[in-house]
């Protein structure tokens, strides 16, 4: 095979995105987005080190990731991802109030375990092992973090040696979700787009749409007219703030139930499921990569 012609993993591809982002930030905003990934990486660190001094606290994160099915992983690994990727978007977050970042504690412990599980597996480690011996987790855990510290790296951190790092763990999440995402979507059927399976809008979206006066138009949703009217009730008219196209209350309600996009122009918003708002901020991610501006808040599919 041809070096030339080999085509680049998926991960290796988002990572490129991610540093690409990265580096299309404002010139002064950089430095400090890096000592934020640094400080927020030094938090994870910290906290799997108490996880691994401490026995008690690991085997009940570990039982807790266990008892979790594929698709309850990929969530968490999507709640962290998005931490991160409003550093880098903070235009989309601008009081830091996502509702995919209250996570309860004993499931941040378990996504930590994921993520350090996730960074480090390697095919050696479980071709060794078997039904009767599993993994033992802890122990390939241990001397990870232990090689990693004392990595030159690891003794010399400064916050841009943080930039690397998050990119490729960013990445690895970023596939581990997708996977999971195309596994649903095959079960589900192949007759759905991408992303119906997933649910619609976040409440908090639906909740912060404003009221707007109709104007005559006809609602995009039932094609009926959007007359003013004055208080409350089934012809009441919203707007979305994504896009600012507006509708009848009731079918704007009825059709962020199901998806999350403007049914005239496809603009985003905020998802309930975090694989979904994943993918919507990897998006605005990759067109901040691309030199576009991203701060609207919405990514057009």
């Amino acid at each position: 095979m041809e070096v030339g012609h080999a085509r680049p993993s998926p991960t290796a591809a988002a990572s490129e995105i991610l540093m690409a982002a990265l580096f299309s930030s404002s010139t002064w905003r950089l430095p400090s987005l890096a000592r934020e990934l640094a400080a927020d990486a030094s938090r994870l660190r910290c906290r799997l080190a108490f996880l691994l001094l401490s026995p008690p606290h690991f085997s009940r994160a570990l039982a807790r990731l266990r008892a979790m099915p594929l698709p309850s992983k990929a969530e968490l690994l999507g709640r962290v991802l998005i931490r991160s990727l409003l550093l880098l978007l903070p235009a989309l977050s601008p009081d830091g109030s996502h509702h995919l970042l209250r996570i309860p504690a004993a499931d941040h412990d378990a996504a930590i375990l994921l993520l350090a599980m996730c960074d480090s597996y390697s095919p050696a480690a479980t071709s060794s092992s078997s039904s009767a011996s599993p993994i033992d987790w802890h122990a390939l855990l241990v001397d990870d973090a232990v090689g990693s510290a004392l990595s030159i790296s690891g003794l010399g951190a400064t916050p841009w040696a943080s930039l690397a790092p998050y990119a490729d763990m960013a990445a690895k999440s970023r596939r581990f979700a997708d996977v999971v995402s195309e596994e649903r979507t095959a079960a589900v059927g192949e007759g759905r787009k991408d992303g119906e399976w997933s649910g619609g809008a976040s409440y908090a979206a639906v909740l912060a749409m404003p009221p707007a006066a109709g104007d005559g138009a006809p609602c995009a949703i039932c094609r009926e007219e959007m007359s003013p009217r004055s208080g409350g009730g089934g012809g009441a008219v919203c707007a979305l703030r994504s896009c600012g196209h507006q509708f009848h209350w009731h079918c704007a309600l009825r059709w962020l139930a199901r998806r999350n996009t403007c049914p005239c122009c496809r603009a985003e918003v905020p998802a309930e499921d975090a694989r979904a708002e994943t993918r919507r901020l990897w998006r605005a991610v990759e067109m901040m990569a691309a030199g576009h501006d991203s701060s609207g808040g919405s990514a057009c599919a």
